[in-house]
């Protein structure tokens, strides 16, 4: 299976964030993760690189981000519309959907 995932370098990433896309958001805690859409993120600062991202503090996500302190940040391309919106509409408290979905992952630095 060919990925689907590649990997920008940090300086260049906010070339893909400049034109407003949703994204996919990522995060992971003892043993748990999710991902979530999200339509707001931006660029904030080129080197080093730094993005913005608003989650509501209800979602899953964001609990996880909040006790891990990190989060991955995927921009999907169009072949991915009905993934982003499936994550987008189903809860990953009872649901692994990286497992569900079959959503390729990578280790983060």
């Amino acid at each position: 299976m060919n990925s689907t995932l590649a990997a920008v370098p940090l300086a260049k990433a906010y070339r893909l964030l400049n034109h407003g896309p949703t994204v996919l958001v990522s995060a992971a805690h003892a043993g748990r993760r999710n991902v979530m859409a999200a339509a707001w993120a931006m660029a904030v600062d080129f080197e080093p690189g730094k993005v913005a991202v608003v989650l509501d503090k209800q979602t899953w996500t964001r609990e996880l981000l909040e006790a891990e302190g990190s989060f991955v940040l995927s921009v999907p391309c169009a072949a991915q519309v009905d993934l982003v919106q499936t994550v987008g509409n189903t809860s990953g408290r009872e649901l692994d959907k990286f497992a569900a979905y079959g959503i390729e992952t990578l280790a983060g630095e």
